[in-house]
């Protein structure tokens, strides 16, 4: 039984990036800050209590809040005066004690793509579940593996399926990596030395990173941002190996190939005019997303060269850029679960395809086998043009190759016909498959534990 977090409904992923719900993370933060600044005896720990009695959406004016906000046009300073006004005494005059905008506006949005994140990382496990499922239930399917658009050398289906499954493994702990260094809190006031704090700073900037589960920067400057621009280039590069998988089975779904479909019922309309048509559905929709995610890569290296010790231009950008890219990874990797669920198999039209090269398809195999007697670069040769004429005469390969006499000496006649057989030639495919399944079965179990353990 599955014992991992529920997953949150890509609604709710989208849901941490609305106004409301950042506001709510601007407010938590404002009440972690109270708590830290108490335990270190800045500001009374009654007024910290207050704080975070009131810090909560239930507690606010939102009204009056937006009015300020248009107001103003500076959403912290609105948020921390409706705040300091919900709060009973005067615990009101500790909010945001020390603390500036930049602080609070992309630590808030952080802790957000941190939630994202760790759904994003659920989902991801199951895809690479379904890709184990997948890469058993085919490690004997045979398929002609094409290099160029042609027929290269016999394979599995098993053996594309298992390399997938390492390439998304090598995203997989690119992700893992990258998270202390994605992750952090930004609060060194004003300007990132932690001039209001005093002495305190680097405590604060300790426990409150702590207390929200993110990382501490050492030096939190406005102007490092590229922690989040390498989170959207990780992204990106995920997105492209999400597409290539994809545009593997929308090329093999054409009626030239016919070796995949996806099974989505017989209520799926392809065409309004052509009733014949089933179109993919699934595939095309995470080509696209795909495609989307990356678009954003280039806005993230933009964001990542503010003037001085802060730029507010740039700091558009970069939260543009977390409000988006998280929800689109998340529904990127949902389409991707989704069609992995829908894909069906037909190995039938795998063996009908790959005998369109008949035996060609093994002459490696068969070159091989002659190699020890009649040296590699012979074989080679020859094989060359006995392929040439078997294609220009209808002579199979096999008996145009065994009515050579050096042929026949240097191996027997059932062991050539073997060595072209293309079943009898796929090379490591299974075991691949295989080995790569219980991988992936493993890695999906790590990320799982991973993430129950990160709120």
């Amino acid at each position: 039984m599955d014992s991992s977090p529920a997953r949150p409904s890509l609604a709710e992923i989208r849901a941490l990036f609305t106004q409301r719900s950042l506001w709510q993370s601007w407010l938590d933060i404002e009440a972690a800050l109270a708590e830290v600044q108490a335990e270190l005896g800045i500001i009374p720990r009654a007024a910290a209590v207050e704080i975070r009695r009131r810090a909560n959406l239930d507690h606010i004016d939102e009204t009056a809040l937006v009015a300020d906000m248009a107001r103003t046009r500076a959403p912290i300073l609105s948020l921390v005066r409706t705040l300091g006004k919900a709060c009973d005494g005067d615990a009101g005059d500790y909010v945001h004690w020390g603390a500036t905008t930049q602080n609070v506006l992309q630590t808030g949005r952080t802790l957000q793509m941190r939630r994202a994140h760790a759904a994003f990382m659920l989902m991801f496990g199951d895809v690479l579940e379904k890709l184990a499922a997948l890469a058993e239930s085919s490690a004997d399917m045979l398929t002609a593996g094409r290099t160029n658009h042609r027929h290269a050398l016999p394979i599995t289906f098993g053996l594309k399926v298992a390399a997938w499954i390492e390439e998304l493994l090598r995203h997989r702990d690119r992700l893992v990596a990258a998270e202390p260094r994605v992750f952090l809190s930004l609060w060194g006031g004003a300007i990132g030395a932690m001039h209001a704090f005093g002495e305190h700073g680097p405590e604060i900037n300790r426990r409150l990173s702590q207390r929200l589960g993110l990382h501490a920067m050492r030096v939190p400057s406005r102007a490092g941002t590229d922690h989040v621009a390498e989170y959207v280039l990780l992204l990106a590069l995920f997105s492209a190996t999400c597409s290539k998988i994809a545009r593997e089975f929308y090329v093999l779904m054409a009626d030239e190939f016919g070796e995949v479909y996806e099974s989505l019922g017989d209520e799926v309309i392809g065409s309004s005019t052509m009733p014949h048509k089933i179109n993919s559905k699934v595939a095309v929709q995470v080509i696209t997303l795909a495609a989307r995610l990356r678009s954003q890569a280039p806005l993230a290296l933009e964001a990542m060269q503010p003037s001085h010790e802060g730029d507010v231009a740039n700091n558009q950008m970069l939260y543009g850029l977390m409000d988006s890219i998280c929800p689109m990874a998340c529904e990127l990797v949902a389409e991707l679960d989704q069609l992995l669920d829908c894909i069906r198999l037909v190995p039938e039209r795998m063996r009908q395809n790959l005998e369109i090269s008949g035996s060609f398809i093994a002459a490696e195999n068969a070159m091989m086998v002659l190699a020890p007697a009649i040296g590699r670069g012979h074989a080679h040769d020859l094989l060359h043009h006995a392929v040439a004429e078997s294609a220009a005469t209808g002579v199979a390969l096999p008996e145009l190759l065994l009515q050579d006499e050096q042929v026949r000496s240097a191996v027997g006649e059932p062991a050539l016909r073997a060595a072209l057989d293309p079943a009898n030639y796929t090379g490591h495919s299974a075991t691949m498959a295989r080995e790569m399944a219980a991988a992936a079965r493993v890695a999906a179990n790590a990320m799982r534990r991973h993430e129950s353990t990160h709120p």
